[in-house]
């Protein structure tokens, strides 16, 4: 794709037939049952209703889109949508497709080969196995998605900025807050809640966290703090806050997109010797991945995402922590928190997809050792003059006063 190509058009079915005449794809075949296959929607731009049969959607490389539903649903449909074919029973579900495909040599869907990337493999094998039977290569959709969902339009750009500084905002006045109530013997989960309330108030919402931690809880990078079972948030210890929301919707069909942040801080005495080695190895890998995007989309030669995580790994593994870094470097940011483009992952996948200008991806590093974790995430944007961090960079351990 050429420069002037780095704009989506804001209809994912035009930017779908962009991509695939580029690539030399003769369609993209996307098909939801019950609403098992997000991709769908996302490429359809809506999410429909009371639909209870498989339907299909092809867009065709040359042509028009094309809907493939079962007639007892017809009346579920909006008037807005491409062409719809209905069918009554197997056999004519089996014609449709076989008369949307036509002479199609290659087309993609949402298959990865081997499972090597699973946000990409929602369609099972059976599915692979009818479309092959009339006649196509079967290809991964995994570009054309990224291409055509995932690519920010300026208002979904603008929606970002307004989560992230929200998120920014929102994280420091909870440190605050900690230091001046800790006498309270404040629970992970009431401070959980507190940032909750801050997300409704500033106009976001979410699906779910945020992940509050203290001490030895913040060594799981996954941490849900629950009622009755979360710690208390002492005078002394160490805490990481990672949250994600995005702007609140205006209509069912507006796709806002996700901020995603985290943070850690040292309550009471000075950080020690140990966290700030660790805080150091995160940070400097952090900085290393971004330098890395930066330098290459600079260039004209945009990385794969598994480049990024290997660079960051590296920075790790020369700290001395490397079999502490135990998940990928960071995800497609979107609408859904993790989206359905490129991951920064060489370490659970090998993501081979290019990570294109127009998109968004968080760079999250973390080690967590049995006594603590330290996490520095931060988003990045790939506008057209290259890749921006979109909040702030921490640099230093937040010190929160407990005195």
């Amino acid at each position: 794709m050429s420069r002037k190509d780095l704009a989506p058009s804001g209809n994912s079915l035009d930017d779908a037939r962009q991509f695939l005449q580029s690539a030399g794809v003769d369609g993209w075949l996307t098909r939801d049952y019950r609403y098992t296959n997000p991709v769908f929607e996302a490429a359809l731009g809506r999410r429909l209703e009371s639909i209870t049969r498989p339907v299909w959607l092809w867009i065709p490389s040359n042509g028009e889109p094309q809907l493939l539903a079962h007639g007892v649903d017809q009346g579920h449909f909006p008037a807005d949508l491409p062409e719809i074919v209905t069918y009554n029973n197997r056999d004519q579900m089996i014609a449709g497709l076989s008369i949307m495909i036509g002479n199609s040599s290659k087309v993609a869907m949402e298959y990865s080969p081997l499972y090597e990337l699973p946000r990409v493999g929602r369609v099972d094998a059976g599915t692979i196995e009818l479309i092959r039977s009339l006649g196509p290569e079967i290809v991964s959709s995994g570009d054309v998605i990224q291409y055509s969902t995932e690519r920010w339009t300026p208002e979904q750009l603008q929606s970002h900025f307004f989560a992230v500084q929200a998120l920014d905002r929102i994280v420091m006045q909870t440190f605050k807050y900690i230091g001046e109530n800790i006498r309270w013997a404040l629970t992970e989960h009431d401070i959980a809640e507190h940032i909750r309330g801050k997300f409704d108030r500033a106009g976001l919402e979410w699906d779910d966290g945020p992940n509050v931690s203290f001490n030895e809880h913040s060594s799981d990078p996954h941490y849900d703090p629950k009622p009755g079972e979360a710690a208390v948030i002492r005078r002394e210890g160490w805490l990481l806050i990672d949250l994600w929301a995005r702007k609140k919707s205006e209509s069912p069909d507006q796709r806002n997109i996700s901020a995603d942040i985290t943070w850690t801080a040292k309550l009471g005495e000075a950080p020690t010797a140990k966290q700030l080695e660790v805080f150091g190895a995160v940070t400097d890998a952090r900085d290393a991945a971004f330098e890395l995007l930066e330098n290459r989309v600079l260039e004209g030669d945009n990385p794969q995402g598994w480049e990024i995580d290997r660079a960051a790994r590296e920075v790790i593994d020369k700290a001395g922590y490397g079999e502490y870094f135990v998940h990928r470097l960071g995800h497609s940011l979107g609408h859904e928190v993790h989206s359905n483009g490129v991951n920064l992952d060489n370490w659970e996948t090998h993501d081979t997809r290019t990570v294109i200008n127009g998109i968004g991806v968080t760079i999250e590093p973390g080690i967590y050792l049995p006594e603590f974790g330290v996490r520095s995430e931060i988003d990045v944007y790939l506008g057209e003059d290259g890749p921006e961090i979109t909040g702030d960079r921490q640099t230093e351990i937040v010190q929160i006063e407990t005195s």
